[in-house]
């Protein structure tokens, strides 16, 4: 049959006999359809699982960059009330000090890390190592900075000095 085309040309073209599907070439169709059906199910169902989890950890510790801030201020603290000398200074801010810390044990913020603990690798960052006779190995001899946990995560390594022999 000749045509012309959008440009004028003539073009010959035969219609074209369709191969009939067999029974088995639909099966094959339909299966493959339904592996990607399933697989398209389960790629969603991952993702919303993933977006669940994240969802709930942002919830869960909505507060950890707010909290990482009093945690400087809470150094401060303690580093008055080492450094002065007026001991009613030094009173009013083991007030406020004591007052932040019934706050953060409220909110499930624990201290960790004291001279005498156990060295932690998974808590604690070790900032130097000492060699004292009267202390065991791998204990804990000085702590610079206490650290923090904020329900189950680690908001601040505790900076100790360890024992080691």
């Amino acid at each position: 049959m000749n045509k012309d085309n959008k440009n004028g040309i003539k073009e010959n073209k035969k219609p074209k006999k369709a191969k009939k599907a067999t029974k088995k070439d639909l099966e094959l169709i339909i299966k493959s359809l339904e592996d990607k059906n399933l697989r398209l199910q389960a790629e969603f169902d991952n993702f919303r699982k993933r977006k669940d989890v994240e969802i709930s950890n942002l919830l869960k510790y909505e507060g950890k960059s707010f909290i990482l801030d009093f945690l400087s201020i809470l150094d401060n603290i303690n580093r008055g009330i080492e450094s002065y000398k007026d001991e009613d200074t030094k009173k009013a801010l083991s007030i406020v000090k004591n007052d932040l810390l019934k706050k953060f044990n409220s909110r499930e913020i624990k201290a960790f890390g004291e001279s005498g603990d156990d060295f932690d690798p998974e808590l604690h960052e070790a900032l130097t190592t000492t060699n004292d006779k009267k202390m065991e190995d791998n204990k804990i001899v000085e702590v610079y900075e206490s650290g923090y946990m904020y329900k189950d995560i680690i908001l601040r390594h505790a900076k100790v000095v360890v024992n080691k022999k």
